[in-house]
């Protein structure tokens, strides 16, 4: 550990306490003093991070990856009608195996005497019983809701084979009771421990209240002298008894992924860069599902773009894989005919500038909790080959990598 890392050390008195309990603690915490807080645990590691702000998050029309500074974010659907949200990470805690690491921003904005006070709350909810289903709720749901989906996929459908477009996303929800005994927290370990190759995230803010899930889907992924990005599209449902490398995809999934992934090289051509790796598409588990991935890498330093991370971002979000394809054209398809706010669904979120990297994932395989329910969401690509029961029965198999977790919790 360096000495700056030393110097910036908290004593928070939580050695006694298991991992579970100091999270519940944490979150109770931030709920008490109306704080913004964010957990998640990346793919296949074992540590999860957590980061509190001591004031509101930052609403914002754009992001800036290089400029933001080191914290959470999570960013809506329609970037143009909802605005995203960033945490500072004016707080930290770090838990792998039995080790935890506290921190805090060694920074001129932060004030001492609130990481104080939230530090005494953290101390104080240790020491009492635990609150079931302590969260941040949203003030006011607007929520609408399509009431029809197999129509709306025959409407996809009919305005594919009319030439509006070649592909668009249309998603639904599914809304289960939470019991009085619910909890985030071991919804979230549980996440964790079934879906290693997920990002597994809570997400938890006064404004906009609280989003749970674990996504398979790198969006953005900058390192010091990297860039990366994937294609991920098609699905099917995983058979534990025929390897993985045995699977076969049908002519509409293939046509499907090749969409995605002609989307990000146009993405490249648009800022005319050209030096790039591509591997794949191969076949990867993700929960209980398959999916067809491409991967797409860029050294920036040879290629003398530090912003690519920035300038991609805004050139790849939302992607073909959850709008569709050309994007404009779907977009406004998905405003007049999907019926549904899907707020912060398939949107973008995760950790910017944090040890020297920034991972951001769409906001796939996700719910939002509310007082005393959860609504889930899920998408399904059409094309002109779709069958609408078909579709429907891809978002089922979506709405079950919660489901099959959340279901013992309820």
């Amino acid at each position: 550990m360096s000495s700056t890392h030393k110097d910036n050390m908290l004593t928070l008195k939580i050695e006694s306490f298991s991992k579970d309990e100091v999270l519940k603690a944490a979150i109770n915490a931030a709920v008490d003093l109306n704080l913004p807080i964010a957990v998640w645990r990346m793919p296949h590691k074992s540590e999860i991070h957590l980061v509190m702000s001591t004031k509101a998050p930052r609403s914002l029309h754009q992001i800036d990856i290089e400029d933001l500074g080191s914290g959470f974010v999570i960013a809506p659907f329609h970037m143009g009608q909802l605005p995203a949200h960033f945490i500072d990470a004016d707080f930290s805690l770090s838990f792998d195996f039995d080790e935890v690491i506290v921190t805090q921003k060694d920074d001129q904005d932060t004030n001492s005497e609130k990481i104080e006070r939230l530090k005494a709350r953290i101390e104080q909810l240790l020491d009492q019983p635990v609150k079931a289903k302590s969260y941040h709720i949203k003030p006011e749901d607007t929520y609408g809701s399509n009431n029809d989906y197999h129509q709306l996929i025959e409407k996809s459908v009919m305005a594919i084979k009319g030439g509006a477009f070649d592909k668009v996303v249309p998603a639904r929800t599914k809304e289960i009771e939470l019991t009085e005994d619910f909890h985030a927290v071991d919804l979230l370990l549980d996440l964790c421990d079934s879906y290693a190759n997920a990002f597994v995230s809570f997400v938890s803010l006064p404004q906009i209240g609280t989003w749970i899930g674990a996504t398979p889907e790198v969006l953005i992924e900058k390192k010091k002298d990297s860039f990366k990005t994937i294609a991920l599209a098609g699905t099917q449902r995983f058979d534990p008894n025929m390897p993985i490398s045995d699977t076969s995809w049908t002519q509409k999934e293939i046509e499907e992924q090749a969409m995605v992934s002609r989307y990000i090289i146009n993405c490249f051509k648009k800022i005319r860069l050209r030096e790039f790796e591509e591997a794949g598409p191969k076949t990867v588990k993700a929960g209980n599902l398959l999916h067809l991935k491409t991967s797409y890498s860029v050294d920036t330093r040879e290629t003398n773009f530090p912003e690519l991370a920035t300038v991609m971002l805004k050139l790849l979000h939302p992607t073909s894989a959850v709008a569709g394809m050309p994007k404009e054209e779907a977009m406004d398809f998905l405003k007049t005919h999907e019926g549904m706010d899907r707020e912060f669904f398939s949107g973008f979120l995760g950790p910017i500038n944090m040890d020297s990297q920034t991972d951001l994932f769409v906001n796939l395989r996700c719910m939002q909790l509310l007082k005393n329910k959860a609504r889930l969401y899920a998408g399904a690509g059409v094309t002109a080959d779709s069958q609408a029961e078909k579709e429907y029965q891809e978002t089922e198999l979506k709405f079950k990598t919660l489901l099959n977790i959340l279901n013992k919790k309820v």
